[in-house]
């Protein structure tokens, strides 16, 4: 009996403290995984895979991307036709600010930005850029003018996302680059 109040307890503690929450605080999902892949392939079943890296592909990765990887373990998906891939995706979630963000970066057959998602959105609504931000990171290859103020505008009010969500595009297009399209993997 015990037990069951202290669950009743922690129950309406959570409960109110989600009440009383800002609503900044909350996790915000703008698109489900199955969604995202959805307008990422559309007719397609992309196939999904999780990679563990080893820490050599780490440092080669972060050092092309020069972005730390938030992890050393990814989720890539890929879609083929006719025995050929006709497409990728990474799946990242990273901390903007304080608080993370998870977005799916699809990437072409020939290793450049096809689109970028944002698939969660913990930080304030305000600082997540518009998506026509995100349509100008489209067709774009790893390269130096992949950095906010090179090749890619800043957002007044949204500069840690800006630079959060170009550092994963790099990190996903170095992990093509270095792992998936120079071994044939996933």
């Amino acid at each position: 009996m015990r037990a069951r109040q202290c669950c009743v307890a922690a129950l309406g503690t959570v409960l109110a403290l989600a009440l009383i929450a800002p609503s900044g605080a909350r996790a915000e999902v703008l698109l489900t995984e199955e969604a995202a892949l959805g307008r990422a392939f559309p007719g397609a079943t992309p196939e999904r895979r999780t990679l563990f890296l080893t820490d050599q592909q780490v440092d080669a990765i972060q050092e092309k991307a020069r972005s730390r990887m938030p992890s050393a373990i990814v989720t890539v998906y890929e879609v083929r036709s006719g025995g050929r891939v006709t497409g990728r995706a990474v799946l990242d979630t990273s901390i903007v600010r304080t608080m993370p963000a998870t977005v799916l970066t699809v990437i072409s057959p020939e290793g450049t930005l096809q689109t970028m998602l944002v698939l969660q959105f913990t930080e304030p609504p305000d600082y997540l850029p518009r998506e026509g931000w995100l349509r100008t990171l489209e067709g774009r290859p790893l390269d130096d003018d992949l950095w906010p103020g090179q090749g890619v505008r800043r957002v007044a009010g949204a500069t840690l996302t800006v630079q959060a969500l170009t550092d994963a595009a790099r990190r996903a297009l170095a992990l093509d680059a270095l792992v998936l399209r120079e071994t044939g993997a996933p």
